[in-house]
């Protein structure tokens, strides 16, 4: 449980909960084809972006560290 609230602190399940989120709903949208907003796109793919962004510089830098 203690891994948890860590990683909530550095809000990586923040970060992957929002970015499942606004995934799920592109998704659904276009399975149900309607049609998906810019903005909803955009933002979509620009959170992508970050996370594995962060993810990759997180990843470095533990690397480094060993």
């Amino acid at each position: 449980m203690e891994t948890f609230w860590q990683l909530f602190r550095e809000s990586v399940i923040i970060q992957g909960l929002l970015t499942l989120g606004l995934w799920t709903a592109i998704i659904y949208l276009s399975v149900t084809a309607q049609p998906v907003p810019e903005l909803l796109s955009t933002g979509g793919i620009a959170i992508l972006g970050f996370w594995f962004g962060s993810k990759t510089a997180s990843t470095a830098l533990a690397r480094k560290v060993e």
